[in-house]
């Protein structure tokens, strides 16, 4: 509704601001092989990569995509406390997109030790050894991308993606997502998936109604990381 104000004689008539909708839909093009982490990361820790794992196969692919929507001068999301838990030596969840300034816990429920780390630029960390029923807490001061592991059992990896950004989804069973609200102007659409990396797109919001945006990631069945 329009809002009139009046300021020492003078009439004001103060308009919403323009927005609209930006629907998307994510197409993976190929399926997934299983695959193992890459062995360059466990190389700088002078640990064997494990050539398998435990992990079970992901229901989906889009389970391992995170998407946002970067530009224009909106303001982040308030922090977040989010728990990663170290569960049947894996970590549970093993993708989660958090505002800048977020927390995270890595309560450890196994009944062995875990040694959590990152060697991504974002946000380094060891937390040391520690056993279950114990808890570390790291907190991510800065956007992009973190990549966690476990300096003991190599199959173990989980993501972080941190972001500026107050539109960012992870994916439905079919693809979709959709950010409403979105003022009017020019904006880059950003896919990152744990495996294929980063993929983009330009998109333009009009001022009112929606957009649709597709973005194609395209994966290596043969590949292994």
């Amino acid at each position: 509704m329009n809002c009139l104000y009046r300021l020492t004689g003078l009439l004001v008539l103060v308009l919403p601001g323009f927005a609209g909708e930006v629907q998307g839909h994510a197409i993976i093009s190929k399926r997934l092989a299983k695959r193992t982490l890459s062995p360059v990361v466990y190389n700088l820790r002078g640990v064997t990569p494990h050539s398998g794992s435990t992990e079970p196969g992901s229901s989906s692919e889009f389970d391992q995509l995170a998407v946002v929507l970067e530009g224009g001068n909106q303001p982040s999301k308030a922090p977040e406390t989010v728990v990663i838990d170290q569960r049947n030596i894996r970590f549970d969840p093993d993708l989660v997109i958090v505002p800048v300034g977020s927390t995270i816990q890595f309560p450890n429920s196994d009944p062995i030790f875990h040694n959590i780390f990152s060697l991504s630029k974002t946000q380094p960390f060891d937390l040391g050894f520690y056993p279950q029923h114990q808890s570390r807490t790291v907190k991510f001061p800065h956007a992009g991308i973190v990549q966690v592991y476990c300096h003991i059992h190599a199959n173990m990896y989980a993501a972080i993606v941190v972001t500026s950004s107050p539109w960012y989804a992870r994916p439905e069973s079919d693809g979709s997502f959709s950010w409403s609200g979105v003022p009017a102007g020019h904006y880059r659409l950003v896919a990152w998936h744990k495996v294929a990396g980063f993929f983009r797109t330009e998109v333009d919001v009009p001022e009112s109604g929606k957009v649709e945006a597709a973005l194609r990631i395209p994966i290596d069945v043969e590949s292994e990381h």
